[in-house]
C-alpha cells in the first residue's frame, strides 16, 4: 500500500538517475573503509528536490554509521551549534541542511571543528578547548556562492548532482510504484515522468496524488487515462506546469512587447518573489520564457504551448 511518504533510496544502487555519483560514492566509501579511516567530510549541490538529503541518508546507511540530520536555518547562534559539536560520538555522520545560512562566525566555528577536530565552548562561564570524536559532515545547499571559501575548501568531496532526463525520472516513478505496490504501465510511468520537471520529489508526491484517483475511480491501477484525468482535476498540464506557470506563460504571450517583472506581478495578482523564485526558473530553463533589458517575453516554444492548452 502507498503512504505519504513516498519512496527514499536507501543504498547507492538506489540512486536511479544519477551514475557518476554512484560510481564516486562507490569508491569513495570502499577507500575509506579500507584505510579504516571516517568518511571525508562531503559537500552535496543541487537545485531544490533533487535528492541531496537522500545522498547524504544513502551515504550514512552504506558507511553503517549514526545519522543526525539539522537544518542551519534553525541554527542562529553559538551555543546551538557548540551543542551539536559537543554532542557528536566517534565517526558519526552529521547532516547539515542549506549550509550556507549559517553565518560567517558559525562557519568559522564548523570549519575548525572540520579540520581540526575541536572545539572551543563555554563551560562554567569559560571558553574552553575541547577535542571532539572524528565525524563525516555531509553539507547540502543549492546557493553555492553563499558558503565562505574556507569553509568550501574544508569539503575533499564535492559532489554535484546532475539534473534528471525523462528516462531516469520514469525509472523512479517505476521504482516508486514498485516500493508501495502500486499497479503501473509504462506509458503511465512516462507520463507523470513528464510533468516532474526533473525532479525526484514531485515524482513522489505526483505518483501518490494520481493513486488516490486510481484507488477511487479504478481499483488502485493507474492507466494512462487515471493519469490524464488526475493531472487535468489537479491543474497540471502534461508540461509539468501548474494554473500559475500557465497564466503568467499566457499573459506574457498576449503582450507583442516585453513585460517588466512589477507589471506582470500587478497586473496577474501575484507576488513578485514568488514570480522570480517560482514560477520563472523552470520557463527559463525550458526556453519557453526570455528575460531582456526590457522585461520578460515569450517565446515561440512558450506561445506554442499556449495554443495548444486553451
Amino acid at each position: 500500500m502507498a503512504n505519504e511518504y513516498g519512496f527514499r533510496p536507501k543504498t547507492i544502487a538506489d540512486l536511479n538517475g544519477q551514475p557518476k555519483i554512484q560510481k564516486m560514492l562507490k569508491v569513495y566509501i570502499k577507500a575509506a573503509e579500507i584505510k579504516g579511516e571516517s568518511f571525508p567530510h562531503t559537500i552535496v549541490t543541487g537545485p531544490s528536490g533533487c535528492g541531496k538529503s537522500t545522498t547524504a541518508m544513502v551515504i550514512a546507511n552504506e558507511l553503517g554509521r549514526p545519522y543526525k540530520a539539522f537544518a542551519a536555518p534553525a541554527i542562529n547562534d553559538v551555543k546551538t551549534i557548540q551543542q551539536i559539536l559537543i554532542d557528536i560520538k566517534e565517526n558519526d555522520v552529521i547532516y547539515l541542511d542549506e549550509i550556507h545560512r549559517l553565518n560567517k562566525k558559525l562557519q568559522e566555528m564548523l570549519y575548525f571543528a572540520m579540520e581540526q577536530f575541536q572545539a572551543d565552548v563555554e563551560m562554567d562561564g569559560k571558553a574552553v578547548r575541547i577535542g571532539i570524536p572524528h565525524f563525516t559532515l555531509i553539507a547540502s545547499t543549492n546557493l553555492y556562492g553563499g558558503l565562505n571559501d574556507a569553509l568550501l575548501n574544508r569539503f575533499p568531496i564535492q559532489l554535484k548532482l546532475a539534473a534528471y532526463n525523462d528516462d531516469s525520472m520514469t525509472t523512479i516513478v517505476k521504482t516508486i510504484c514498485k516500493s508501495k505496490g502500486i499497479k503501473i504501465d509504462n506509458e503511465s510511468a512516462s507520463m507523470i515522468a513528464a510533468t516532474t520537471r526533473g525532479v525526484p520529489r514531485n515524482a513522489n508526491s505526483y505518483v501518490a496524488r494520481i493513486y488516490d484517483f486510481a484507488l477511487v475511480m479504478n481499483n488502485g491501477i493507474i492507466t494512462p487515462d487515471i493519469v490524464v484525468d488526475g493531472f487535468d482535476i489537479m491543474g497540471i498540464n502534461k508540461y509539468g506546469l501548474n494554473q500559475d506557470d500557465m497564466d503568467y506563460l499566457r499573459f506574457l504571450a498576449s503582450n507583442t512587447k516585453a513585460v517588466g517583472i512589477d507589471t506582470c506581478a500587478l497586473t496577474l495578482g501575484m507576488d513578485k518573489d514568488t514570480i522570480i523564485t517560482k514560477i520563472e526558473p523552470y520557463l527559463l530553463k525550458k526556453k519557453y520564457i526570455q528575460k531582456q533589458p526590457r522585461g520578460r517575453v515569450a517565446t515561440g516554444l512558450g506561445r506554442k504551448i499556449c495554443e495548444e492548452t486553451n
